[in-house]
């Protein structure tokens, strides 16, 4: 079995005097797709914001391909090939969707051209209006523009925080269709959802947090074949 690509150990994260993250643990496997559900305030979004190094954890351990990143900022990350996909989406809407991708892809020098190319490709509806301003785009289009601004930079791990959030159902099946597809490719994903259920049938592992702690992990399938666990936890979405 290979190592995992990205381990997360006993990570804390604070803000003031209080404690968003307490002691979480995770590990993902290079090409697989794992899932941290829970409710809000579970601490998911301190998770992946402290594994990209926009937050300093309080404590724990974050290492990728086998090296301590815990202190890591988040542009250095980029390079090496750990990007998120942040809640939000955060695009910058007077932007041209073509600077934004060319923002997505500021360190991978001659390839940006083709990288782009391939992000016109897979999303034609960026393509078809790459001179308008990004804030010109529905929000689900924003929402391939921000996986497309990720996935230019030629990631090894994607971090996705909250990428059905505000979305028509229709437009979120085409979110996890592209999640599953990335996925796919060998690129590992770390989702991050209140979708649960959702999230869980698409990967292949998961944790479900509560209050900043794990509080149950496994295969995906088995979490949500558990019914304690889905009548206690996985009930925030309603999704069927």
């Amino acid at each position: 079995m290979s190592e995992p690509i990205l381990r997360v150990a006993d990570l804390r994260v604070g803000y003031g005097r209080g404690e968003a993250v307490r002691g979480v643990s995770f590990e993902a496997a290079p090409g697989s797709l794992v899932t941290l559900v829970g409710a809000n305030g579970a601490g998911k979004s301190s998770i992946i914001n402290a594994v990209s190094g926009l937050v300093r954890p309080a404590g724990g351990r974050i290492t990728f391909e086998g090296q301590d990143i815990t202190r890591t900022p988040a542009h250095k990350l980029v390079g090496r090939g750990l990007v998120q996909v942040p809640e939000g989406r955060q695009i910058l809407a007077t932007l041209t969707i073509e600077e934004n991708l060319q923002m997505g892809s500021w360190h991978t020098g001659p390839g940006t051209r083709r990288s782009i190319g391939d992000m016109y490709d897979r999303f034609p509806v960026l393509a078809e209006r790459r001179a308008l301003p990004a804030g010109s785009l529905s929000g689900g289009e924003q929402q391939m523009l921000a996986i497309a601004r990720a996935l230019v930079a030629a990631p090894k791990v994607v971090l996705m925080d909250e990428p059905s959030m505000g979305l028509a159902p229709k437009i979120v099946d085409e979110v996890f269709r592209v999640i599953e597809e990335i996925r796919a490719s060998g690129t590992t994903v770390v989702l991050v959802e209140q979708n649960a259920r959702r999230a869980l049938r698409a990967a292949d592992h998961g944790y479900v947090l509560q209050s900043g702690e794990v509080v149950h992990s496994g295969p995906a399938h088995q979490l949500l074949a558990d019914e304690r666990i889905v009548q206690a936890y996985l009930g925030v979405d309603g999704a069927t």
